[in-house]
């Protein structure tokens, strides 16, 4: 399949799935009187694209500038930070933390930014089994901070778990989804330009220098960038692994491996990865949704397996 009719016949699928997941909820099928349950289920929906979006073309960036295929912010730790740092200043700040629409965003980053530069610094290079050993060891740290501060804060441990299960997307509200959602289209389409830069990197870095690649800025950008889109993203939805695993191994076999398709083609696979997941979620059991992460980590699980089996081979 070429990417012209992979991105087709994407875009076709989104589409249908945009407008089941709108006419689906606990109260049946319909949009509601006036379209009531349109403008309640119209967040969700858009959180969970801008969501997406961001987890599948910063895996597709995670795995280029490791080199590395089994990458996926979900697996090596940045979702974890990011949870964590929404836990710090729920725990510290409160009150201050719902005063600016900003303030947890930022706090995401931070953790999101934090567990990234550690990955880099200990997990780049060597066997694709370093860098995940090393996402594991910062996951099970990461949870166990967000576990401590939320024992301690009767206030937010009910949010914080629920963040911890990828369920948040069910508070979705305008109000709540119009900053992260910016920010994961942001960070997309500032990943885009490092197209080249990512196919040059995946030669080596001596090899990309020679061809002109600064490697350090390029490097930095990415994993700045790739921060920024998982934190985003985690404010949406919470913590979901495997889209940003298999959403550019789709890419890769629909499109083949140049990153200037890879990405965008990525975006939207992700996209349509998250919200069918969270529509089957919620189709399936419409009284007690199964969330987004579960239903993710069901078909993720073994497809990851078999993918590890595979590089292993």
């Amino acid at each position: 399949m070429t990417a012209t009719k992979a991105w087709t016949v994407g875009c076709v699928v989104l589409a249908s799935l945009v407008i089941l997941a709108l006419s689906l909820g606990a109260q049946g099928w319909g949009w509601g009187d006036g379209g009531s349950l349109l403008l309640l289920r119209t967040p969700r929906v858009l959180a969970a694209l801008a969501a997406g979006l961001a987890l599948g073309i910063g895996g597709a960036a995670q795995q280029g500038v490791f080199r590395n295929p089994l990458a996926d912010p979900g697996l090596t730790g940045v979702f974890g930070g990011a949870l964590f740092g929404i836990a710090v200043l729920l725990g510290l700040f409160p009150d201050a933390a719902w005063h600016r629409a900003w303030f947890i965003p930022a706090a995401a980053f931070g953790g999101a930014l934090g567990t990234s530069t550690l990955l880099a610094l200990f997990g780049s290079g060597g066997s694709p089994s370093r860098l995940l050993l090393t996402g594991l060891g910062l996951n099970a740290f990461t949870a166990a901070g967000t576990l401590v501060i939320a024992s301690r804060s009767g206030e937010s441990r009910e949010l914080l778990t629920n963040g911890a299960y990828g369920d948040w997307l069910g508070m979705a509200t305008f109000e709540l989804t119009w900053l992260p959602a910016l920010l994961c289209l942001s960070a997309a389409l500032l990943l885009l330009p490092l197209a080249r830069s990512l196919d040059l990197m995946s030669f080596g870095e001596d090899a990309a220098r020679g061809f002109g690649c600064d490697v350090v800025g390029s490097r930095r950008k990415a994993v700045l960038l790739t921060a920024m889109a998982a934190a985003a993203a985690t404010c949406l939805v919470g913590q979901v692994a495997f889209i940003g695993l298999l959403a550019p191994h789709l890419a890769r076999t629909l499109a083949g491996p140049r990153h200037a398709k890879v990405l965008p083609l990525s975006a939207l696979l992700g996209a349509i990865l998250l919200l069918g997941a969270d529509t089957i979620g919620r189709g399936l059991w419409p009284q007690a949704p199964l969330s987004a992460a579960a239903v993710t980590a069901v078909i993720g699980a073994p497809l990851f397996i078999w993918i590890a089996r595979g590089r292993h081979e």
